[in-house]
């Protein structure tokens, strides 16, 4: 029998969105908050003090120190010789006033200057070549544009969905062994499996007709009853007894196909709780339906055992009362077997 992997429990939340197998439907949950009180802002010193000196420190031409022309002094005036006449001495006193005047003629070194400063001025102001600076940087190292790669599924779909549907009783059975190792060692990954086809595909295997195929032979099941009584077998009763008939071989994958349909129902429950915070309804769970309708109507005990199990298995406390009604129920099976496999459902229940 396969074993099912233990895979974290669920939490449940109050919200109830539609559900699919192939799509998840978020819900953008809304909280009502309070209007926050209106405070006045509150002044903040700036905790970065702007430098004010450039970024990038540029050498200047040297400049030229400006040297104030030598100033030319007037001649000297030689006053007129006065006789020592008191009565004379105002022209002693106005002959240097009129000849002022004369000064800024005597200047003639000043525009030689003032034009040596002016064609020095232009080489202080040299920032030009600073601004093709960055252009060179770029030049060269160009920016390379990356194309986007093409993101790849992890799993084959539609390989999955071949062998769940071959008409080889192993390969089927071998691909939904597959499907439980995923789900436990790489969840993530199997997730990508919750699509619509491969629960069609495990439904087709739980409700397919076996009446028509054919059983153990006669010789088959005195084999087998010598072997179940430890009784001594000859080697073709040995290989006799061991070999499985199409429709028990049919019947076992009903067995495997509910089991990977409960797996595969937890997972998907797990993600829904994830991306909405609710539960889904166990009617909802994709082939959880299918499970129940078999386990109250398949003729083969063994199928019904595995469909107690099976929703065993994905026991949460939202789905309480309608696991606890339908393991009642079973614990009125005909089959031993079934009646042992619902005390023990009820059991693990009433724990949760």
């Amino acid at each position: 029998m396969m074993q099912i992997p233990n895979l974290p429990a669920c939490v449940q939340a109050p919200q109830q969105p539609s559900y699919n197998a192939v799509k998840i439907d978020v819900h953008n949950p809304m909280v009502n908050v309070p209007a926050p009180q209106q405070m006045a802002a509150p002044q903040y010193a700036p905790q970065y003090a702007t430098p004010t000196m450039p970024y990038y420190s540029y050498p200047q031409a040297p400049v030229q120190p400006y040297y104030m022309p030598p100033c030319i002094s007037a001649p000297a005036v030689v006053p007129p010789t006065v006789t020592e006449t008191p009565v004379q001495p105002a022209p002693v006193a106005t002959a240097p006033v009129q000849e002022l005047p004369v000064q800024p003629e005597a200047v003639p070194p000043a525009p030689v200057v003032t034009e040596q400063v002016k064609a020095e001025e232009p080489k202080a102001e040299a920032p030009a070549p600073a601004e093709e600076a960055p252009k060179a940087v770029a030049e060269e190292k160009p920016v390379e544009v990356v194309e986007p790669k093409e993101v790849k599924p992890q799993v084959d779909l539609n390989e999955f969905i071949a062998k769940l549907t071959n008409n080889d009783y192993d390969v089927q059975a071998a691909a939904m062994e597959e499907i439980a190792n995923m789900v436990d060692k790489e969840p993530q990954k199997a997730t990508e499996l919750l699509d619509t086809k491969v629960v069609d595909a495990l439904t087709n295997i739980m409700t397919a007709d076996t009446s028509a195929l054919e059983g153990p032979s006669a010789e088959q099941q005195a084999a087998r009853q010598k072997m179940f009584a430890n009784e001594k077998l000859t080697e073709d009763e040995q290989k006799l007894a061991t070999t499985i008939s199409p429709k028990e071989q049919a019947e076992r994958n009903k067995s495997y196909a509910m089991f990977t349909a409960a797996i595969m129902q937890k997972l998907y429950g797990d993600e829904v709780q994830k991306l909405t915070n609710s539960v889904v309804p166990l009617t909802e769970l994709p082939g959880a339906v299918t499970i129940v309708e078999q386990l109250k109507n398949n003729p083969n005990p063994m199928v019904r055992t595995s469909a107690v199990e099976a929703l065993s298995y994905i026991q949460n406390p939202s789905y309480k009362k309608d696991l606890e009604t339908i393991f009642t129920i079973a614990q009125n099976d005909k089959d031993k077997n079934v009646k042992d496999a619902a005390t023990a459902a009820l059991a693990k229940l009433a724990e949760v």
